[in-house]
């Protein structure tokens, strides 16, 4: 047990003191802080400053007008004042609730706010031909601006059919380039309110009366706490599943990377032989994973640390329940093992990094999965899928971190299953990787591939 211990110190020791491992671990924060306190400063999501022309066929006779004041400078003026208006308020109330720093949230405000664009309406006959007004859309790009869209409404979109059933539609054609919240936002919401506007005046009602009848202040909900309540947080759902797989893979491809890296190097460099001098293949083996899994601990902690911060400062600390962080170090510790199992198997068989590369691909696209189906995985974690994979190693770990935190209770029969599961692949990962590594740890030459390895683990 000195051996094993003296070797997995040196392993620890040699993978935390170097300047690369500093840089990595503090990288991910740095680049988390820019995104939180940096980003908003950057980021400009205005739209374009657009000017030119969009014209109309109105069909409906009834149309045109009211679309050409909705799209008139002043028009526009005190409805894009509204809507900034209302995101500065809606971003500082989030502001608030979260503890961001005012000159950020107001940079953030100032950024999402847009430019009113220049809009002029032509009107065009409603016999004109579609294909011959449409030629001008053609040339050039939204940028040089001239004519930018055409708008076609059908002849029944106001009053409808003959039997008054069904309505008529609208057809809108862009210019290249055009920008889509220019063209969403702008020409299709005023053609689409003039439209219902005329509808409503057509079956004898008051378009205002009827808008302010219809109209219904959206409201955050709160959420009810032991100690009080909080505004609710949108994505809060997917928050922390994504969050503990993150640190699950973050923290054991970290270790399992040292150590693939590491046991090539030794055995490239001959050092793996003076270190077999003084111990055996199993002590060795035991000792680097161990040394790796103390690295990779640091990792998590360093990260969950952080994580839990953040959710003090935002005030979102309710959301992270301590029962879940200890399964997330316990499926952390399976995880672990099971990829270090692996590396430890394929650093010791090959002498050059990239010819692992062939041997470990394989194993990491299965890693994967879990990443995929994760949106399915936690808006249902009881359903079939979830539930099947959380018993299929090396998924497991990665699944259950998914389902633990998601909104849904796991039965605890599942989290007892998987668990055993997931220690019985780690035995038989553990005694597969000692049978390579006891082998392939003082062989040079060509590389094994994967039927080779199968026979390494079926010799005594």
């Amino acid at each position: 047990m000195i051996r094993v211990y003296q070797v997995a110190r040196r392993e620890f020791l040699s993978t935390v003191m170097t300047k690369g491992f500093l840089i990595g671990v503090a990288i991910v924060p740095l680049i988390m802080l820019a995104g939180i306190v940096v980003a908003p400063l950057l980021i400009n999501d205005k739209p374009p400053k657009v000017s030119g022309t969009v014209a109309i066929i109105d069909r409906t006779g009834a149309v045109a007008e009211g679309f050409a004041k909705r799209l008139s400078s002043d028009t526009l003026a005190a409805q894009f004042g509204e809507q900034q208006k209302a995101t500065a308020e809606s971003v500082k109330k989030t502001a608030d609730a979260m503890g961001t720093p005012p000159a950020v949230a107001a940079a953030a405000a100032a950024a999402m706010s847009a430019e009113l664009p220049d809009l002029k309406v032509e009107v065009l006959p409603a016999e004109a031909d579609i294909e011959q007004a449409k030629e001008s859309l053609r040339t050039g790009t939204a940028l040089d601006g001239g004519r930018l869209a055409l708008v076609v409404t059908d002849q029944d979109a106001v009053k409808g059919s003959e039997e008054g059933k069904k309505f008529g539609s609208y057809q809108i054609f862009v210019k290249p380039k055009l920008d889509q919240r220019i063209e969403r936002d702008v020409i299709r919401s005023a053609l689409m309110t003039e439209i219902t506007d005329q509808r409503i005046k057509a079956a004898g009602e008051d378009p205002a009366r009827i808008r302010a009848l219809l109209a219904v202040p959206a409201v955050s909900s709160q959420t009810v706490l032991a100690e009080g309540s909080r505004r609710t947080v949108g994505g809060a759902q997917f928050l922390l599943p994504f969050a503990f797989i993150m640190l699950l893979w973050i923290a054991t491809m970290t270790g399992g990377q040292y150590l693939l890296t590491t046991t090539i190097e030794e055995k490239s460099n001959r050092i793996m032989e003076v270190l077999l001098s003084a111990v055996s293949p199993m002590q060795l083996m035991v000792g680097k994973i161990l040394g790796q899994m103390g690295v990779a601990m640091l990792v998590l902690l360093v990260y969950l640390g952080l994580g839990t911060g953040a959710l003090v400062s935002f005030k979102l600390i309710d959301l992270l329940e301590w029962q879940n962080v200890g399964l997330l170090v316990v499926y952390f510790l399976i995880a672990f093992f099971l990829i270090a199992s692996l590396m430890a198997a394929v650093g010791s068989a090959v002498s050059e990094v990239h010819e692992a590369q062939s041997l470990i691909g394989p194993i990491m696209m299965i890693l994967i999965i879990p990443m995929i189906f994760s949106p399915a995985i936690i808006n249902n974690p009881n359903g079939g899928l979830a539930t099947a994979l959380s018993f299929i190693p090396p998924l497991s770990p990665f699944v259950m971190v998914l389902r633990i935190p998601a909104a849904q209770d796991i039965p605890l029969w599942q989290i007892a299953a998987s668990i055993a599961i997931g220690l019985a692949s780690v035995v038989v990962a553990a005694w597969a990787a000692a049978k390579i590594f006891r082998i392939g740890v003082l062989m040079y030459g060509k590389p094994p591939n994967l039927g080779t390895l199968i026979k390494w683990v079926r010799m005594a």
